[in-house]
């Protein structure tokens, strides 16, 4: 099972159509972590099961989605009324009592995947608008792979180019 994540595109349609017109025949799910600016009928955002962030004011998303694909059952929020970002905890808690394997959120603009109690979390970064340390590459998404043994994280920069130093591989619980 493949699923590529984005977050934070503020309103730049072109990367989203970029992505899918790359990547939509080689993953199971499109998910967007919110901060499209977008309407939810839009070209753009019609492959991607998305949730609402903080500046999608009037638009048709929900506040978190659970989903599953191809077994793997996924959370995705955005982050802003978990407290994101100040620690991981509240979505943590969240995760454990929904039986959540992967939890996606974005919100921060900063990229970010980690192991706790047995669950992914990933934070693919902002597309458009990137903080922190790997503010320099330009805007990053992520494709997770999920097998019975791993769950293989990989980040892209706008060019849809992996980047090597961001390659992450986690041992399932």
């Amino acid at each position: 099972m493949r699923a590529l994540i984005v977050s934070d595109n503020h309103g730049d349609e072109k990367i989203l159509e970029d992505i899918q017109e790359k990547f939509a025949n080689q993953v199971d799910a499109l998910i967007h972590c919110g901060d499209s600016e977008l309407q939810n009928d839009s070209e753009a955002m019609t492959n991607f099961k998305a949730v609402k962030g903080n500046n999608d004011w009037g638009l048709d998303y929900s506040a978190q989605l659970q989903l599953t694909v191809n077994g793997v059952k996924f959370l995705v929020v955005h982050g802003d009324h978990d407290r994101v970002n100040y620690s991981l905890t509240p979505l943590m808690l969240k995760a454990e009592s929904l039986d959540e394997q992967v939890v996606c959120y974005g919100h921060t603009h900063q990229l970010a995947v980690s192991m706790e109690s047995g669950i992914l979390f990933i934070n693919p970064g902002s597309i458009s608008l990137p903080r922190g340390e790997y503010s320099r590459i330009g805007g990053t998404f992520t494709i997770v792979e999920v097998t019975e043994q791993q769950f293989i994280v990989d980040y892209y920069n706008r060019n849809c180019v992996p980047i090597p130093e961001l390659h992450f591989e986690f041992n399932r619980s």
